[in-house]
This record gives C-alpha cells, sequence and structure tokens, in this order.
C-alpha cells in the first residue's frame, strides 16, 4: 500500500469512527487534526476521553496502547482507548475496542460495578469469618474494622 492510500485509508477509517461515536451520543466528536509533536489522539469533542483510532493489517496492540498512553497525558484525558477496525471490518460493530487494564477498573468502579478498596464502604461485621461489605459481596474480603 502506498503512503497516500493508507493515509486515505486511515482518514476514512477516523471519520468511520467518528460518525459511530455521533451516532451512539457523542455529537461533538470530530476528527483531531495533528498540531505539533505532542498527539493528543484521533477524536476531539469527548472531554476527558482520549480516543486513537487504528486501521492496520499487522496488529501491534502494545504499541498502540503505549501511544493511547502517551496521548491521554498530553490531552489531559483519565479515559482512553484504541478503535481498532480489523481487516474486513467494514461495521464499527465489528471493531475492536482496547484500553489499559486500570482504564477499565476505573470506569467499571465508577459506574457501580467494583467497590472502591478504601473508599465506598463500611464493614458490616467486625469478624473476618462474616466479612461483608454495604454495597454488595466481594468474592475476596480484605478484613478491616473500617474502611473509609
Amino acid at each position: 500500500m502506498t503512503p497516500g492510500t493508507a493515509k486515505a485509508k486511515g482518514r476514512a477509517t477516523e471519520n468511520q469512527a467518528v460518525d459511530w461515536l455521533r451516532e451512539n451520543g457523542y455529537p461533538y466528536a470530530e476528527r483531531r487534526r495533528l498540531v505539533g509533536s505532542e498527539d493528543q489522539g484521533d477524536v476531539t469533542g469527548m472531554p476527558g476521553i482520549c480516543v486513537e483510532v487504528k486501521s492496520a493489517a499487522a496488529w501491534k496492540p502494545v504499541q498502540w496502547l503505549r501511544e493511547t498512553r502517551i496521548e491521554m497525558e498530553n490531552s489531559r484525558s483519565p479515559i482512553g482507548f484504541v478503535m481498532a477496525r480489523p481487516k474486513g471490518g467494514t461495521n464499527v460493530d465489528d471493531w475492536v475496542i482496547m484500553m489499559h487494564p486500570n482504564t477499565l477498573l476505573s470506569l467499571l468502579t465508577d459506574a457501580g460495578w467494583c467497590a472502591k478498596p478504601t473508599s465506598l464502604c463500611t464493614i458490616v461485621s467486625e469478624t473476618e469469618e462474616n466479612c461483608t461489605l454495604a454495597r454488595g459481596h466481594l468474592s475476596v474480603c480484605a478484613f478491616q474494622t473500617k474502611i473509609f
């Protein structure tokens, strides 16, 4: 593939990602133009969220996630992910989303699916055998008399 063709394919993939984001609750999403050396991701209009869009025959998830982390820092975004279009993936619903494990845990915690280990709960029982948390059952419980 020639460099011009690769750039055109990348642009088309970014436009497809932006269209999908707009259709799914981010009406201000738009392609970000590269300005300077500190890349801030491929999509703007989503404050606090860094989006890197990829369409490549060779998958490099570790490299892409490292790139996303740098872009998250550059854009001061606490959330970042890669939207990766697999070969033949013409429908965005068939694409793959990649993110750092800590980003996933942060999202799950903020959504209420995971208890913050030191801030959301108080212990109902003061015995290790009956360690139950007020916000639900945890499969592993580090016993303490209080969690604030």
